[in-house]
C-alpha cells in the first residue's frame, strides 16, 4: 500500500505561499519559513517501518508550483493521501480533495488538522474527504487506520479505531469516539530524517542562528500547561504526554554525528521543566554533546525555569529560548489564562540573560478588548526588555481567533468577530471589533518590528560583543543580516490590510 503524507503548495492573490506544515495558524509568506511538519514526520516513519511505501510530498520546501505538484501525485497514484489543514486553507482542501477524487475515485483521503478535528463533520460534508482524524495523535492513529484498512475490504463499517469520522456512503458518517492517548510517547519512533528529507527543512527558519538546523522528535506532545484560551493546545481531544529523555537525547546525539546538524530546536508546545529539564541538560553535558558546535532551543513558559535550571541549560549549550509574552497588563493576561503575572517577566529575561541564552518573546495584538493604554504599555515594555538586552529576538503577530478555541467561542458569543469567512483568518488582518481603530493595531506591529532598526537595539547587541561569547558575535554579524530581511516581510504581512 502506497501512502502519501501531501503538503500542497498553496498561493494567494499576492504569489505569497501558505506556511500550513506545524503551524498554529496558516500565514502567507513570500519568503517562506519552511517547518518540518514533526508529528506527521513520525507518522510517516511509524509506516516506513510497518513496511508500507510512504510518498512524502510536501510540495512547499520541494519548491513545486500547484500545477506540477498535482500532476506529480496523480502520476505517484498512492493508494492513501493524508493532508494537513487548518482555517485560512479549509476551502481549498476540500476544492482539491472533490478535484482529485474525480481522477481517482478509489483512493482514499484522511484529512488531519486543528480544524477538522475539531469540525470534521463540515469537511465531510463539504468534500469527499473519507477520514478526519480527530486528533493531534496521527502517528499512533494513522497506523490502526492503515492496518485495519489493508486488512478488511469493508473497512467503513468495521473500522473500530477510536477518534475518527467516517464516510461510510454519500449519506452516512459514522463517528468512531475521541482518541485517548493510553500508549507512552516513547512506542512513536524518531523521525526518519532521510525519509522526510530533513535538509528541504534546514536553513530556511528564523529560529536557526547556525545551519543545517532541525526540529528535533518533540519531548512533548501537546502541551503541560493546556490552559491558555488563544490557544490550539486546550480541549478535551489534546492529551498530554512525553518522551522519554534518554530517547530523545540519543536522537540529539545522532543527529549531530550521523547528520552534521548545528542547531536543534524542540518545537514541543512546553518543554521539560524542573527535574526534567535538569536531567535533559546534564545528559547532554555527561555525552559532551555541548562541546560539539551545536547549539539548543525551546519552547518554555515564563516561571518555568529557576535560576539553577537556566544555569544548567546555558552550561548545556542551549542558546535560543523562545517564550509567550501576549501582552505586558494583568488584565489581558487574566482573561487569556496565562498563568503567569508581568511583574515576573523581567526576573526570568534577566536570569536568561545573565547566563548568555537568547530569548524570543512572541508578542499578539489586537485582542477585541484591549485598549490604546494595554497597546501603548505592550510597546514601551517590549521596547524595554529588548533596548536592555533582556531578549535578543521577537515575533509579533495579530490576535486571530484560532479555530474553535476558548478565545474564538468566545469571540462568538460576545458578537465581537466581524467574518465567519475560513479565508480572512490567515492573521493578515485583525477580524474582531474593537475599543480603538484597527489602525493602532497596525501601527504597533511596526514599532514592535521596527525596534530592530534602532540604533539602541543595534548599540546593545555591539556591548555582548564585550562577553566574548561566539554566539554574540554570531548574532550580529550572520543573524542579524538574515534576519532583517523577515522583519521587513513580516511588516508588510501584518500591514498590508490597514488602508481596507
Amino acid at each position: 500500500m502506497k501512502i502519501a503524507i501531501s503538503y500542497p503548495p498553496i498561493f494567494n492573490a499576492l504569489g505569497q505561499k501558505a506556511m500550513v506544515s506545524q503551524n498554529r495558524n496558516v500565514q502567507f509568506f513570500k519568503k517562506p519559513t519552511y517547518l518540518l511538519p514533526v508529528i506527521h514526520a513520525q507518522a510517516a516513519t511509524w509506516l516506513n517501518e510497518r513496511g508500507y511505501e510512504v510518498f512524502w510530498d510536501d510540495g512547499n520546501s520541494q519548491l513545486k508550483n500547484f500545477q506540477t505538484w498535482f500532476e506529480d501525485l496523480i502520476v505517484k497514484n498512492p493508494d492513501v493521501i493524508v493532508f494537513e489543514s487548518t482555517t485560512p486553507v479549509m476551502k481549498f482542501y476540500w476544492n482539491l480533495i472533490n478535484r482529485y477524487k474525480v481522477i481517482k475515485p478509489n483512493c482514499i483521503i484522511i484529512l488531519t488538522g486543528f480544524h477538522s478535528m475539531r469540525k470534521p463533520e463540515e469537511s465531510l460534508e463539504n468534500s469527499t474527504v473519507d477520514i478526519v482524524i480527530k486528533s493531534n495523535h496521527i502517528d499512533f492513529i494513522l497506523v490502526r487506520i492503515l492496518d485495519s484498512i489493508k486488512n478488511s475490504p469493508d473497512w467503513r463499517n468495521t473500522l473500530s479505531v477510536e477518534g475518527l469520522a467516517i464516510r461510510v456512503s454519500p449519506e452516512i458518517i459514522r463517528n468512531t469516539g475521541n482518541f485517548v492517548q493510553v500508549e507512552p510517547l516513547d512506542n512513536s519512533p524518531i523521525v526518519n530524517r532521510k525519509l522526510v528529507s530533513w535538509k528541504n527543512y534546514a536553513y530556511e527558519n528564523g529560529n536557526f542562528l547556525r545551519t543545517p538546523g532541525t526540529y528535533a522528535t518533540s519531548v512533548i506532545r501537546d502541551c503541560m500547561f493546556g490552559k491558555c484560551t488563544f490557544c490550539r493546545y486546550n480541549g478535551p481531544e489534546l492529551t498530554f504526554s512525553k518522551m522519554s529523555i534518554s530517547k530523545s537525547v540519543e536522537e540529539y546525539e545522532n543527529l549531530i554525528d550521523e547528520y552534521g546538524v548545528r542547531e536543534i530546536f524542540d518545537d514541543s508546545g512546553v518543554w521539560y521543566r524542573g527535574k526534567d529539564a535538569q536531567e535533559f541538560a546534564n545528559e547532554i553535558i555527561k555525552r559532551n554533546l555541548h562541546k560539539r558546535g551545536t547549539y539548543f532551543g525551546i519552547n518554555t513558559r515564563f516561571e518555568y525555569l529557576d535560576e539553577e535550571t537556566i544555569k544548567i541549560l546555558a552550561a548545556a549549550n542551549f542558546r535560543f529560548i523562545l517564550l509567550g509574552l501576549e501582552a505586558a497588563d494583568n488584565y489581558t493576561l487574566d482573561r487569556l489564562n496565562k498563568g503567569y503575572q508581568i511583574e515576573n517577566v523581567e526576573k526570568t529575561l534577566q536570569l536568561m540573560t545573565k547566563y548568555g541564552l537568547h530569548p524570543h518573546l512572541t508578542i499578539m495584538v489586537g485582542y477585541y478588548w484591549q485598549t490604546k493604554e494595554q497597546l501603548d504599555l505592550t510597546v514601551e515594555t517590549v521596547k524595554k526588555f529588548m533596548f536592555k538586552g533582556l531578549a535578543r529576538t521577537l515575533q509579533v503577530t495579530l490576535c486571530t481567533p484560532l479555530d474553535f478555541t476558548p478565545y474564538h467561542q468566545e469571540c462568538i458569543r460576545n458578537k465581537v468577530l466581524l467574518t465567519s469567512d475560513y479565508d480572512d483568518f490567515d492573521m493578515s488582518k485583525i477580524i474582531v471589533k474593537t475599543p480603538i481603530p484597527h489602525s493602532e493595531y497596525y501601527k504597533a506591529v511596526r514599532k514592535l518590528y521596527s525596534i530592530s532598526y534602532s540604533p539602541k537595539f543595534i548599540l546593545r547587541q555591539v556591548l555582548f560583543l564585550f562577553k566574548f561569547r561566539v554566539r554574540d558575535w554570531e548574532f550580529l554579524f550572520i543573524y542579524g543580516i538574515r534576519a532583517l530581511r523577515r522583519v521587513r516581510q513580516h511588516i508588510f504581512n501584518l500591514t498590508r490590510n490597514e488602508i481596507k
